[in-house]
């Protein structure tokens, strides 16, 4: 498993850089730091709100699968 510690050290990274760059949308932001070679319209153009919206899916399949163990 994954060390849960590494958590809110790299949100908080995460944010001193967005409140630099606050025009940046996040998924923009998440690419700008990733330098990845391959370009993702969809992530780099998603809204806050589409993103929102897709943590709240996860959340609730997260949820679903809980319920069946």
């Amino acid at each position: 498993m994954r060390d849960p510690k590494q958590i809110k050290p790299l949100l908080k990274k995460n944010e001193k850089i967005w409140m630099q760059t606050p025009d940046f949308r996040f998924g923009q932001l998440v690419m700008v730091i990733t330098r990845t070679e391959v370009h993702n319209p969809k992530l780099f153009n998603m809204e806050e709100d589409e993103f929102e919206k897709k943590i709240e899916e996860l959340e609730n399949l997260l949820k679903q699968n809980e319920s069946k163990l």
